[in-house]
């Protein structure tokens, strides 16, 4: 008993150190939480290859750039239809989402915009273009994340 409440206490001590540094641990995730995390996870294997493409890491190739455009700009719909909250838990997802509805989605909307953006770049093929429409998805990706998930 003195076990399980030494315990008890160590992990309470934990989680309110962690919240007062502003890390608090994030909620459970239910099942609509993972189909989000799932939907974001699923466009970064392209956003990642454009991003080695436009750093100079990988040599920009034309055609690939485009197609990972393509199939970006098309995985960027879908995580924002599980933007309802989950009674089993919302992961990294602050409450703000729900509380200030107007102001998430003018995020959504910004980030459309920089999304449309970058696609209409990558098929023109003007890399200093591409460069600088990257830079706006990442900064609107980053704008969100600020407002509304929970810092890592």
């Amino acid at each position: 008993m003195k076990i399980q409440t030494a315990l008890l206490l160590a992990a309470s001590a934990a989680a309110f150190t962690l919240s007062a540094c502003g890390g608090a641990p994030a909620q459970p995730k239910g099942p609509i939480s993972e189909d989000r995390s799932a939907a974001f996870k699923s466009m970064m294997p392209e956003f990642m290859s454009m991003g080695k493409m436009v750093k100079g890491e990988e040599t920009y190739e034309v055609e690939k750039f485009k197609q990972a455009a393509a199939v970006f700009a098309e995985a960027s719909q879908k995580p924002f239809g599980f933007f309802e909250s989950d009674p089993q838990g919302n992961g990294e997802a602050l409450p703000a989402i729900w509380e200030n509805p107007d102001k998430f989605k003018a995020e959504e909307q910004q980030f459309y915009a920089a999304v449309e953006k970058l696609n209409a770049a990558a098929q023109g093929a003007n890399l200093e273009s591409i460069k600088a429409a990257y830079g706006e998805v990442g900064a609107s990706c980053k704008s969100c994340h600020d407002a509304f998930r929970m810092p890592k």
